[in-house]
This record gives C-alpha cells, structure tokens and sequence, in this order.
C-alpha cells in the first residue's frame, strides 16, 4: 500500500443552507483521512491522504466516498494537475526535492543548455500559463533533475497521470453532454 496525496473539489448541492452539516457524512463515508475545506459558498475542497494499493484506487474511492456522503455533489475537478511554475516548484521541493521557481522559470524558457528534450509545451497560455504537473515530472526526471530511480518521483508521476485522466474524463464527458455535434467535429479535426 502507498499513500498518495491529492486534492478533489467538488460543487454542492443548490439549496443546502449549511455545507458544515456533511462534515459528520463525510466521516461516516470514509472521507476520515481528508481535510474538508469550505472557503467557497457552494464548494467543497477535500486534501486527501490516502492509503490505496495503486493512485487510481485511491483516486476512485476517495470519489465514492464523497458520493456516498453528498450523493448530489459534482466533482469539478482533481489535483495536482494543471500547474503553473510556481506550484510546480512548490509541489517538487514539498514532496521530492528542492526546486527553485527561477529554475523552473529558466527550464520552462530553455535556458538551460543541459536538457535531452525540450520542456513540455503549456496546456494554457495567457498571463499565467499552466502545464500538466505528470508531463513536467517527466520532463524533471527524463532531464535529470530529479531522481529517475526515486520511489516517490515514479509514484507523484503515476497519480498526477490518473489527475490528469479523471480531470480530462470528466471535461470529456460535460462537452459531449452539452454539445456532442461540436465534439464529433473535434474528434475529426484531430484525426485528421
């Protein structure tokens, strides 16, 4: 068994006057190894650390659980994933090695000559450009910058790739539902 530590968010229900009242469901599901976080009127956030025999176990039943406490509860999404290279820094120096936001900054720039590949392109541009954290990991560890043969390097790498796949699932799925004409048309456009 390895512990694994993500975050899940998750909207509530319209109407419920006082979120604080699934505090004691949420314990009673099995949400016991999670800090509840209610900053936001209508969210619900939940810092997991989760014993599971593989990231996705963990990912699944810590889902369930929040189900099974707030049935009408909607996942918004899971993380780490989307980063940016602050919180890609913070999340490597917390949980494998220091690493500076300058570095990242330079590495996401490619000023530094000592690379195999080139970094991993940003899923979102703009001001604040964000990258999937499994992609940069593999980028850290196939570049040597961090420990490729680290057991807690392999493990952040394969429950950031299961964020990343229940995050892309569940936006999937609300696009074909909201539109699936537009999305026959994007899955062509890819394929081609």
């Amino acid at each position: 068994m390895s512990t694994f530590e993500f975050q899940l968010h998750f909207q509530l229900p319209d109407g419920e006057a006082d979120p604080e009242l699934w505090l004691d469901a949420l314990f009673e599901a099995g949400c016991d190894d999670a800090l509840v976080g209610l900053a936001s009127h209508g969210y619900l956030s939940l810092d997991f650390n989760r014993e599971a025999p593989t990231a996705w176990e963990a990912l699944q039943t810590a889902v369930r659980d929040v189900k099974t406490a707030i049935p009408e509860a909607r996942l918004v999404s899971a993380g780490p994933d989307l980063l940016n290279l602050s919180e890609l820094a913070e999340l490597m120096t917390d949980r494998l090695a220091k690493v500076t936001r300058q570095a990242m900054r330079k590495y996401a720039k490619g000023e530094v000559k000592r690379t195999a590949t080139r970094f991993p392109s940003p899923r979102v541009s703009g001001g604040t450009p964000l990258w999937h954290a499994d992609e940069v990991l593999a980028w850290m560890m196939d570049n040597r910058k961090i420990q490729a043969t680290s057991e807690p390097a392999q493990s952040l790498i394969t429950l950031a790739s299961a964020i990343r796949m229940l995050n892309s699932t569940k936006e999937y799925h609300q696009s074909r539902a909201a539109a699936p004409e537009l999305i026959q048309k994007a899955e062509q456009l890819l394929v081609s």
